[in-house]
Protein backbone atom coordinates (compact mmCIF):
# COMPACT_ATOMS: atom_id res chain seq x y z
CA UNK A 1 0.00 0.00 0.00
CA UNK A 2 1.24 3.47 -0.87
CA UNK A 3 -0.49 6.62 0.33
CA UNK A 4 0.49 10.14 -0.64
CA UNK A 5 -0.19 13.85 -0.46
CA UNK A 6 0.96 16.11 -3.32
CA UNK A 7 0.80 19.88 -3.45
CA UNK A 8 1.10 21.42 -6.91
CA UNK A 9 2.03 25.11 -6.66
CA UNK A 10 0.23 25.80 -9.96
CA UNK A 11 -2.99 24.90 -8.10
CA UNK A 12 -4.82 23.32 -11.08
CA UNK A 13 -8.59 23.88 -11.15
CA UNK A 14 -9.37 20.20 -11.76
CA UNK A 15 -6.98 19.00 -8.99
CA UNK A 16 -5.06 16.92 -11.55
CA UNK A 17 -1.29 17.18 -11.97
CA UNK A 18 0.18 17.35 -15.54
CA UNK A 19 -1.42 14.71 -17.76
CA UNK A 20 1.88 12.98 -18.59
CA UNK A 21 2.01 11.75 -14.96
CA UNK A 22 0.12 8.59 -13.96
CA UNK A 23 1.42 8.25 -10.40
CA UNK A 24 0.81 10.72 -7.56
CA UNK A 25 -1.42 12.60 -9.97
CA UNK A 26 -3.88 14.35 -7.63
CA UNK A 27 -3.21 17.81 -6.15
CA UNK A 28 -3.93 18.80 -2.55
CA UNK A 29 -5.59 15.52 -1.69
CA UNK A 30 -4.77 12.65 0.63
CA UNK A 31 -5.02 9.55 -1.52
CA UNK A 32 -3.80 6.05 -2.34
CA UNK A 33 -1.44 5.81 -5.28
CA UNK A 34 -1.62 2.02 -5.19
CA UNK A 35 -3.20 -0.56 -2.91
CA UNK A 36 -2.35 -4.03 -4.18
CA UNK A 37 -2.88 -7.58 -2.96
CA UNK A 38 -0.93 -10.32 -4.74
CA UNK A 39 -0.97 -14.10 -4.57
CA UNK A 40 1.85 -16.07 -6.23
CA UNK A 41 2.42 -19.80 -6.67
CA UNK A 42 5.43 -21.68 -8.06
CA UNK A 43 6.38 -25.35 -8.28
CA UNK A 44 9.09 -27.10 -10.28
CA UNK A 45 7.33 -26.57 -13.60
CA UNK A 46 4.35 -24.26 -13.03
CA UNK A 47 3.97 -20.71 -11.75
CA UNK A 48 1.04 -18.32 -11.45
CA UNK A 49 0.43 -14.75 -10.28
CA UNK A 50 -2.75 -12.86 -9.48
CA UNK A 51 -2.69 -9.27 -8.18
CA UNK A 52 -5.67 -6.96 -7.66
CA UNK A 53 -5.32 -3.22 -7.21
CA UNK A 54 -6.99 0.13 -6.60
CA UNK A 55 -5.75 3.71 -6.37
CA UNK A 56 -4.99 6.70 -8.55
CA UNK A 57 -2.31 4.77 -10.48
CA UNK A 58 -4.99 2.38 -11.72
CA UNK A 59 -7.49 5.22 -12.24
CA UNK A 60 -5.21 7.20 -14.57
CA UNK A 61 -2.96 4.59 -16.16
CA UNK A 62 -5.84 2.27 -17.14
CA UNK A 63 -8.43 4.96 -17.84
CA UNK A 64 -9.10 3.62 -21.36
CA UNK A 65 -9.58 0.01 -20.25
CA UNK A 66 -12.89 -1.71 -19.33
CA UNK A 67 -13.90 -1.23 -15.70
CA UNK A 68 -13.06 -4.83 -14.75
CA UNK A 69 -9.51 -4.47 -16.10
CA UNK A 70 -8.77 -1.40 -13.98
CA UNK A 71 -8.71 -3.63 -10.88
CA UNK A 72 -6.30 -6.22 -12.34
CA UNK A 73 -2.64 -5.48 -11.76
CA UNK A 74 -1.27 -8.86 -12.80
CA UNK A 75 -2.76 -12.19 -13.90
CA UNK A 76 -0.46 -14.80 -15.44
CA UNK A 77 0.18 -18.50 -15.75
CA UNK A 78 3.59 -19.94 -16.67
CA UNK A 79 5.08 -23.30 -17.56
CA UNK A 80 8.73 -24.34 -17.65
CA UNK A 81 9.58 -25.56 -21.16
CA UNK A 82 13.23 -26.29 -20.41
CA UNK A 83 15.60 -26.04 -17.48
CA UNK A 84 16.19 -22.33 -18.19
CA UNK A 85 13.21 -21.49 -20.42
CA UNK A 86 9.78 -20.31 -19.21
CA UNK A 87 6.59 -19.46 -21.13
CA UNK A 88 4.16 -17.12 -19.33
CA UNK A 89 0.80 -15.88 -20.61
CA UNK A 90 -1.37 -13.09 -19.22
CA UNK A 91 -1.04 -9.54 -17.86
CA UNK A 92 2.55 -9.09 -16.65
CA UNK A 93 5.17 -6.43 -15.86
CA UNK A 94 6.79 -5.18 -19.05
CA UNK A 95 10.43 -5.75 -19.95
CA UNK A 96 10.92 -2.01 -20.55
CA UNK A 97 12.68 0.30 -18.09
CA UNK A 98 14.02 0.09 -14.54
CA UNK A 99 10.93 1.33 -12.61
CA UNK A 100 7.73 -0.49 -11.73
CA UNK A 101 4.36 0.37 -10.22
CA UNK A 102 5.71 -0.52 -6.76
CA UNK A 103 7.18 2.73 -5.49
CA UNK A 104 9.30 1.30 -2.67
CA UNK A 105 11.37 -0.65 -5.21
CA UNK A 106 12.60 2.56 -6.90
CA UNK A 107 15.11 5.20 -5.84
CA UNK A 108 12.64 8.08 -6.16
CA UNK A 109 9.20 8.78 -4.76
CA UNK A 110 7.87 9.64 -8.22
CA UNK A 111 8.54 7.80 -11.48
CA UNK A 112 10.70 9.20 -14.27
CA UNK A 113 9.12 10.66 -17.41
CA UNK A 114 10.53 7.64 -19.27
CA UNK A 115 8.68 5.21 -17.00
CA UNK A 116 5.43 7.18 -17.00
CA UNK A 117 5.27 7.23 -20.79
CA UNK A 118 6.29 3.68 -21.68
CA UNK A 119 4.50 0.43 -20.77
CA UNK A 120 4.40 -0.54 -17.12
CA UNK A 121 2.69 -3.78 -18.16
CA UNK A 122 1.99 -5.82 -21.28
CA UNK A 123 -0.67 -8.41 -22.06
CA UNK A 124 0.30 -11.44 -24.10
CA UNK A 125 2.84 -14.27 -24.08
CA UNK A 126 6.41 -14.04 -22.82
CA UNK A 127 9.41 -16.34 -23.23
CA UNK A 128 12.27 -15.85 -20.74
CA UNK A 129 15.58 -17.64 -21.11
CA UNK A 130 18.54 -17.55 -18.72
CA UNK A 131 21.36 -17.80 -21.25
CA UNK A 132 23.96 -17.44 -18.49
CA UNK A 133 23.90 -16.75 -14.78
CA UNK A 134 24.33 -13.05 -15.56
CA UNK A 135 22.51 -12.81 -18.93
CA UNK A 136 18.72 -13.10 -19.47
CA UNK A 137 16.75 -12.87 -22.72
CA UNK A 138 13.05 -12.02 -23.04
CA UNK A 139 10.76 -12.29 -26.07
CA UNK A 140 7.20 -10.89 -26.06
CA UNK A 141 4.10 -11.21 -28.24
CA UNK A 142 1.56 -8.65 -26.99
CA UNK A 143 -1.91 -7.19 -27.52
CA UNK A 144 -0.23 -3.87 -28.22
CA UNK A 145 1.33 -0.96 -26.36
CA UNK A 146 0.18 -1.41 -22.73
CA UNK A 147 -3.30 -2.73 -23.48
CA UNK A 148 -5.33 -5.21 -21.49
CA UNK A 149 -8.07 -5.22 -24.12
CA UNK A 150 -7.53 -4.08 -27.69
CA UNK A 151 -9.34 -1.03 -29.04
CA UNK A 152 -11.89 -1.57 -31.80
CA UNK A 153 -10.32 -1.93 -35.25
CA UNK A 154 -6.91 -2.58 -33.68
CA UNK A 155 -5.12 -5.39 -35.48
CA UNK A 156 -1.85 -7.28 -35.30
CA UNK A 157 0.42 -8.50 -32.56
CA UNK A 158 3.17 -6.39 -31.04
CA UNK A 159 6.56 -7.98 -30.41
CA UNK A 160 9.33 -7.08 -28.00
CA UNK A 161 12.87 -8.16 -27.14
CA UNK A 162 14.73 -7.69 -23.87
CA UNK A 163 18.39 -8.31 -22.98
CA UNK A 164 19.56 -7.95 -19.38
CA UNK A 165 23.28 -8.31 -18.62
CA UNK A 166 25.03 -8.09 -15.25
CA UNK A 167 28.75 -8.28 -16.17
CA UNK A 168 30.09 -7.47 -12.69
CA UNK A 169 28.65 -7.16 -9.22
CA UNK A 170 26.56 -4.01 -8.87
CA UNK A 171 26.36 -3.26 -12.62
CA UNK A 172 23.23 -3.90 -14.70
CA UNK A 173 22.87 -3.17 -18.44
CA UNK A 174 19.49 -3.53 -20.11
CA UNK A 175 18.13 -3.08 -23.63
CA UNK A 176 14.45 -3.49 -24.54
CA UNK A 177 12.36 -2.74 -27.62
CA UNK A 178 8.81 -2.89 -28.95
CA UNK A 179 7.51 -3.14 -32.53
CA UNK A 180 3.84 -3.04 -33.47
CA UNK A 181 1.03 -1.40 -35.41
CA UNK A 182 -0.56 1.45 -33.44
CA UNK A 183 -3.01 2.42 -36.19
CA UNK A 184 -6.67 1.44 -36.51
CA UNK A 185 -7.91 -0.37 -39.61
CA UNK A 186 -7.55 0.45 -42.42
CA UNK A 187 -4.65 2.76 -41.44
CA UNK A 188 -1.26 1.27 -40.55
CA UNK A 189 1.04 3.19 -38.16
CA UNK A 190 4.06 1.07 -37.32
CA UNK A 191 5.91 1.95 -34.11
CA UNK A 192 9.47 0.96 -33.19
CA UNK A 193 10.51 1.86 -29.66
CA UNK A 194 13.87 1.38 -27.89
CA UNK A 195 14.80 1.67 -24.22
CA UNK A 196 18.26 1.43 -22.72
CA UNK A 197 19.41 1.81 -19.16
CA UNK A 198 22.44 1.05 -17.06
CA UNK A 199 22.55 1.04 -13.29
CA UNK A 200 25.65 0.83 -11.11
CA UNK A 201 25.74 0.53 -7.33
CA UNK A 202 28.96 0.58 -5.35
CA UNK A 203 29.05 0.99 -1.59
CA UNK A 204 26.65 3.72 -0.48
CA UNK A 205 26.34 5.24 -3.98
CA UNK A 206 24.15 4.39 -6.95
CA UNK A 207 23.96 5.82 -10.48
CA UNK A 208 21.33 5.20 -13.16
CA UNK A 209 21.20 6.43 -16.75
CA UNK A 210 18.23 5.71 -19.01
CA UNK A 211 17.29 6.65 -22.58
CA UNK A 212 14.24 6.12 -24.81
CA UNK A 213 13.93 6.60 -28.56
CA UNK A 214 10.83 5.87 -30.59
CA UNK A 215 9.79 6.27 -34.21
CA UNK A 216 6.33 5.88 -35.71
CA UNK A 217 4.84 6.20 -39.17
CA UNK A 218 2.89 9.39 -39.85
CA UNK A 219 -0.37 9.79 -41.71
CA UNK A 220 1.52 11.92 -44.22
CA UNK A 221 5.20 12.65 -44.81
CA UNK A 222 8.20 11.60 -42.75
CA UNK A 223 7.88 9.39 -39.65
CA UNK A 224 7.47 11.01 -36.23
CA UNK A 225 9.96 10.43 -33.43
CA UNK A 226 10.37 11.11 -29.73
CA UNK A 227 13.08 10.61 -27.11
CA UNK A 228 13.72 10.84 -23.39
CA UNK A 229 16.74 10.91 -21.07
CA UNK A 230 17.07 10.48 -17.32
CA UNK A 231 20.00 10.48 -14.90
CA UNK A 232 19.73 9.57 -11.20
CA UNK A 233 22.19 9.66 -8.32
CA UNK A 234 21.46 8.02 -4.97
CA UNK A 235 23.33 8.09 -1.67
CA UNK A 236 22.75 5.90 1.39
CA UNK A 237 23.29 8.35 4.23
CA UNK A 238 22.75 5.77 6.98
CA UNK A 239 20.95 2.49 7.54
CA UNK A 240 17.62 4.35 7.52
CA UNK A 241 18.13 7.52 5.44
CA UNK A 242 18.64 7.84 1.67
CA UNK A 243 19.04 10.86 -0.62
CA UNK A 244 18.38 10.80 -4.38
CA UNK A 245 18.45 13.38 -7.17
CA UNK A 246 17.28 13.16 -10.76
CA UNK A 247 17.60 15.21 -13.95
CA UNK A 248 15.53 14.35 -17.03
CA UNK A 249 14.35 15.55 -20.41
CA UNK A 250 11.50 14.39 -22.66
CA UNK A 251 10.75 15.55 -26.18
CA UNK A 252 7.63 14.48 -28.10
CA UNK A 253 6.99 17.38 -30.50
CA UNK A 254 4.22 15.62 -32.48
CA UNK A 255 2.35 14.25 -29.48
CA UNK A 256 2.78 10.56 -30.33
CA UNK A 257 3.01 9.41 -26.72
CA UNK A 258 1.86 12.49 -24.84
CA UNK A 259 -1.61 13.93 -25.34
CA UNK A 260 -0.13 16.92 -27.19
CA UNK A 261 3.23 17.95 -28.57
CA UNK A 262 5.49 18.69 -25.63
CA UNK A 263 9.10 19.26 -24.66
CA UNK A 264 9.81 19.24 -20.92
CA UNK A 265 12.82 19.06 -18.59
CA UNK A 266 12.69 18.08 -14.94
CA UNK A 267 14.64 18.07 -11.69
CA UNK A 268 13.75 16.25 -8.50
CA UNK A 269 15.24 15.51 -5.11
CA UNK A 270 13.91 13.18 -2.44
CA UNK A 271 14.69 12.08 1.10
CA UNK A 272 13.71 8.59 2.24
CA UNK A 273 13.36 7.27 5.76
CA UNK A 274 13.10 3.48 6.05
CA UNK A 275 11.46 2.89 9.42
CA UNK A 276 11.88 -0.89 9.10
CA UNK A 277 12.04 -3.56 6.39
CA UNK A 278 8.39 -3.04 5.39
CA UNK A 279 7.73 0.66 6.03
CA UNK A 280 9.03 3.64 4.04
CA UNK A 281 8.43 7.40 4.40
CA UNK A 282 9.40 9.72 1.53
CA UNK A 283 9.48 13.43 0.73
CA UNK A 284 10.19 14.81 -2.74
CA UNK A 285 10.36 18.16 -4.50
CA UNK A 286 9.96 18.14 -8.29
CA UNK A 287 10.25 20.90 -10.91
CA UNK A 288 9.23 20.79 -14.58
CA UNK A 289 10.23 23.42 -17.16
CA UNK A 290 9.00 23.75 -20.75
CA UNK A 291 9.87 26.25 -23.52
CA UNK A 292 6.12 26.91 -23.93
CA UNK A 293 3.31 27.60 -21.49
CA UNK A 294 1.85 24.11 -21.18
CA UNK A 295 1.12 23.82 -17.44
CA UNK A 296 -2.37 24.79 -16.28
CA UNK A 297 -2.95 27.64 -13.86
CA UNK A 298 -6.24 28.74 -12.27
CA UNK A 299 -8.55 30.72 -14.51
CA UNK A 300 -7.54 29.01 -17.74
CA UNK A 301 -4.04 30.50 -17.95
CA UNK A 302 -0.77 28.62 -18.44
CA UNK A 303 2.80 28.59 -17.13
CA UNK A 304 6.15 27.39 -18.48
CA UNK A 305 6.95 25.80 -15.11
CA UNK A 306 5.42 23.40 -12.63
CA UNK A 307 6.59 22.78 -9.06
CA UNK A 308 5.23 20.21 -6.62
CA UNK A 309 6.06 18.71 -3.25
CA UNK A 310 4.92 15.16 -2.50
CA UNK A 311 5.02 13.04 0.64
CA UNK A 312 4.33 9.31 0.68
CA UNK A 313 4.03 6.48 3.15
CA UNK A 314 4.25 2.89 1.89
CA UNK A 315 3.85 -0.47 3.53
CA UNK A 316 4.81 -3.82 2.02
CA UNK A 317 4.03 -7.07 3.76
Amino acid sequence: METYYAYDFNQPDDQNRPDFLYNFSRHNELSFNLAMLKVAYESDGIRANLALMAGTYAQFNLADEPTWAQFVNEASLGIKLHEKLWLDVGIMPSHIGFESWIGAEGWHLSRSLLAENSPYFLTGARLTYALKDNLDLTLWATNGWQNVQRAERSRGIGIGLGINHRPIEGLEINYANYFGNEGLDPIRLLRFFNNFYTQYQIGAWGLTFGADYGIQEAYFGNPNNWYGLTLSLRREVSDKFFLAGRAEHYSDPRGIILSRGLEVSGLSCNLDYRYNATTLFRLEGRQFISPRGVFSLPGGTFSKGNTAVTASFSLNF
